[in-house]
């Protein structure tokens, strides 16, 4: 599906270009985005978070994503995953928000480990490939419980990425900032799918704004 072109919250400007990841962004190299309901856009048209990043990718793209997955579906249909360059996982809300879910990581130390298994099956599929765990995104004026729960998966899966050489990116921080100094309700379609345009304009310069503090 076409849609127009949405743009990133403030632009994109040169200090957002300054990173890692947008250098990958701009290589030609084909990129995989992994993930859930947001990266499905399940609840906002079709449109994936990362829909106005898509022109200052040269590379191809593809979506590998379902509303309602746990990382723990990703490696169950990890045969059925294509071939990338880049891999891009923003996965971990559906473990956060259901824990008595069968297939829900019960434990921070679990999502980290299922993650792991996660990243070595796309590196078995695609050799010299470079993965990004996108940390598990925010929770906005949420019940505490899933706040705090949120803090501890994220922190365990940056402490594995780091173990494993894979690449991370906490857009946390800066969503909160933001939505902390102009509101909820111009970003987000619940406490925590983001709306379109604003809300992925304000997640892919979260990602952004992350990615170029860690490249520095």
């Amino acid at each position: 599906m076409v849609h127009r072109n949405y743009k990133v919250y403030g632009g994109m400007t040169d200090e957002l270009k300054d990173s890692e990841f947008y250098e990958d962004m701009q290589s030609g190299k084909s990129f995989c985005f992994l993930g859930d309901s947001i990266t499905a856009g399940s609840l906002t048209e079709d449109i994936p978070w990362y829909q106005p990043l898509t022109p200052y990718i040269s590379g191809t793209v593809s979506n590998f994503s379902r509303g309602g997955w746990t990382v723990s579906n990703l490696i169950d249909k990890a045969d059925n995953i294509p071939e990338a360059d880049i891999y891009v996982i923003a996965i971990g809300i559906n473990d956060i928000l259901f824990p008595e879910d069968e297939d829900s990581a019960q434990t921070a130390l679990e999502f980290a480990a299922r993650c792991k298994e996660l990243g070595e099956l796309l590196t078995n599929r695609s050799p010299g490939s470079k993965i990004y765990f996108i940390l598990p995104w925010s929770f906005i004026e949420s019940d505490t419980s899933f706040v705090e729960r949120g803090s501890r998966f994220r922190s365990a899966l940056a402490q594995t990425c780091i173990a494993k050489g894979y690449r991370y990116i906490n857009p946390d921080p800066v969503i909160q900032s933001v939505i902390e100094d102009e509101g909820a309700s111009k970003y987000m379609y619940n406490d925590f799918h983001p709306n379109a345009p604003d809300g992925i304009g304000l997640y892919c310069y979260a990602v952004l704004k992350d990615a170029q503090k860690r490249s520095h």
